[in-house]
């Protein structure tokens, strides 16, 4: 009789881990057609990120494919949230997105996944993966993923990109002389922005611009932003204060109007005055603060959140 041998466990190529980390540069969200499988769950929450309907975002942005619903794509194959060159729905992206690239077809043997780093910027960059940690992601379970980029990446990340767009001459450091790339990071902070206001309509705050909320002596009011907000703002307002008194805005006008709102802090653009017809925008700036925080990390800059009057007294100083 034959003797029986216990078949060997193969060891899968990659069982020293990984190194990846999302850069959010689009490319994997372009090209031929495909499918980006969606559940229930998965619409509802996308619906949100759009300030829509359940019914007006299927209808808009989702196909039937046999049994199955995926999102639809533009005639070039792009990916239909893709706006920009960026995901418009980046945090509320489908699980099939958020486990790229520890898909099952990429991870089949190493030249697979060489290839999908030719295109791939983030293979190769910031986190490195355990085998567990791998085969957890594989399995439909984005934990670790999640985790990791909750915080700043374990090694440097180069972005080749910016709005999608392969940068012409790429600084192999991502940097400008003072060592931050602040070109990429407003432009991130304008996309935050702007899904900012494409949600707002949703809790119906309306504003008087009375110009109260910015005459802070008389309100009682202090406006703290972050270190990236307050870079755009005075890089993008108007070179001149627009009062005399420091202990104001240095953009609130003497008409007691905004001479800056394009570039205007978070804090402004979500404080209404009372009542709110839906809720307060407690939470609403809170959501969009958190955003603003990981932004920080992402671009290495020291984050700190102080009161507007304090970052414009630095500035006057240098």
């Amino acid at each position: 009789m034959a003797r029986r041998t216990k078949k060997r466990t193969e060891v899968p190529w990659y069982a020293d881990g990984l190194t990846f980390r999302c850069t959010a540069c689009g490319q994997c969200c372009t090209g031929e057609p495909g499918h980006v499988w969606v559940d229930t769950d998965e619409i509802r929450r996308l619906a949100r990120a759009r300030g829509l309907s359940v019914a007006q975002f299927k209808k808009r942005f989702v196909r039937r494919v046999g049994r199955r619903l995926s999102l639809r794509e533009k005639q070039n194959g792009d990916c239909v949230m893709l706006e920009n060159g960026r995901c418009s729905v980046y945090d509320a992206k489908p699980l099939r997105c958020t486990t790229y690239p520890f898909w099952n077809p990429v991870l089949r043997d190493a030249d697979e996944w060489e290839e999908n780093a030719a295109r791939c910027e983030g293979i190769g960059q910031g986190d490195h993966y355990t085998l567990e940690e791998i085969e957890q992601i594989r399995g439909g379970d984005p934990t670790p993923l999640q985790k990791k980029h909750a915080r700043p990446p374990e090694t440097p990340v180069v972005s080749r990109y910016r709005d999608g767009v392969l940068l012409e001459q790429p600084d192999v450091t991502g940097r400008e002389s003072d060592g931050i790339d602040w070109d990429g990071a407003f432009a991130e902070l304008v996309r935050i922005y702007a899904d900012l206001e494409r949600e707002l309509p949703r809790y119906e705050f309306t504003c008087a611009a009375s110009g109260n909320c910015c005459d802070f002596d008389a309100y009682g009011h202090r406006l703290y932003v972050t270190t990236l907000e307050a870079e755009y703002f005075f890089r993008n307002g108007p070179e001149e204060r627009a009062n005399d008194d420091e202990r104001q805005c240095p953009q609130w006008g003497t008409d007691r109007l905004c001479k800056a709102r394009d570039a205007r802090m978070l804090g402004c653009r979500t404080y209404f005055c009372g009542p709110y017809p839906v809720e307060p925008p407690d939470a609403l700036h809170e959501r969009y603060h958190a955003k603003l925080i990981k932004l920080h990390e992402r671009y290495g800059i020291e984050y700190a959140y102080r009161d507007i009057r304090d970052f414009a007294k630095d500035r006057d100083r240098r």
